[in-house]
């Protein structure tokens, strides 16, 4: 008996809702706060800052270097399989030093490795010390270590580009006085890629460094609002498609129909395979165009085989 080729059509439904002038739906939008985050202080290479209600970042009047870290946790708040689209954090200047700064360029770098947080403070009884934090514990990140007292220590003092973070920028911003905050590092590929890398693998997760362009320039030091300020802690703005899901399949005879919502500004991708197993192999049926507006759509495949498992993915 001969066997009839397979082929696929999709067909639009009707309009589920309308696109406001020419800017596409992404979706969903959620708002992350910062779930560690700390300084390393060349100024005091031993201590830990973990629990001050700032973190450091630039150069001191002396020289001496500040870099701060922050981690954010977009595995534990986003769907699982999510796609995104746009990465913004927002960072709230405190305080700058007391001579009138120049303006700096900082730069967010993926951290490589992984780091402990720490909870020290600065003493409470000394208005000069309050950058200083305290004496690192065990598993504390400090200038040297990554974790106190234990053989995990940076590459180098302060942390290391390529072994300890990634020499690529993920995104940058003129960072000027109290007065201008907040400031927004703006969404980039580079940006986008971090946190999908996070979403997806949260083992792989370390957060980003954030450091001055220029560590030679006195006094672009700042102190940006830690999770500790709770009313100013870093915030990421993330934007999102949510996995993709096929509401329903319809079956009859060699013809399957896969009905589902496409939203709009995004496209997709509809495969299959005829057997689940380790090695799987998924073949891509159709590739679905961005549409202007969200969509129902039905997808029809013909097939005379026995039986077959769908897919839905975003691109």
């Amino acid at each position: 008996m001969q066997i009839p080729q397979a082929r696929h059509v999709f067909t639009l439904l009707g309009l589920l809702c309308c696109g406001i002038g020419t800017q596409p739906m992404f979706g969903a939008e959620t708002n992350l706060s910062s779930v560690a985050d700390t300084f390393l202080s060349e100024n005091y290479p031993s201590n830990n800052m973990g629990g001050i209600m700032f973190f450091n970042a630039g150069t001191t009047q002396n020289v001496t270097k500040n870099r701060g870290l922050l981690k954010f946790n977009p595995a534990a708040q986003l769907p699982a399989g999510s796609k995104i689209i746009t990465a913004n954090l927002i960072l709230e200047v405190v305080a700058i030093p007391n001579i009138t700064p120049p303006s700096a360029n900082f730069d967010l770098h993926r951290v490589l490795t992984d780091w402990g947080e720490g909870n020290e403070t600065s003493p409470t009884n000394c208005n000069s010390c309050s950058g200083q934090g305290a004496a690192a514990t065990t598993n504390e990140a400090t200038w040297f270590d990554r974790f106190a007292f234990t053989t995990n220590t940076w590459t180098a003092p302060g942390a290391d580009a390529t072994n300890d973070y990634a020499v690529t920028v993920s995104s940058s911003q003129t960072i000027y006085g109290v007065g201008d905050s907040p400031y927004t590092f703006a969404s980039t590929t580079q940006m986008v890629a971090d946190v999908q890398l996070w979403l997806d693998n949260p083992q792989s997760n370390f957060g980003w460094m954030l450091i001055t362009e220029d560590e030679s320039l006195a006094f672009s030091a700042r102190r940006f609002a830690s999770r500790e300020d709770t009313n100013r802690a870093p915030q990421l703005i993330v934007g999102y498609v949510v996995t993709p899901r096929i509401d329903r399949v319809e079956r009859n005879e060699n013809q399957s129909q896969l009905f589902f919502t496409a939203e709009a500004g995004q496209t997709y991708a509809v495969q299959s395979t005829d057997f689940l197993t380790p090695a799987i192999t998924w073949s891509t049926l159709t590739n679905i165009s961005a549409l202007s507006e969200t969509t129902n759509l039905v997808f029809t495949d013909f097939t005379s085989v026995g039986q077959r498992f769908y897919r839905l993915l975003t691109q």
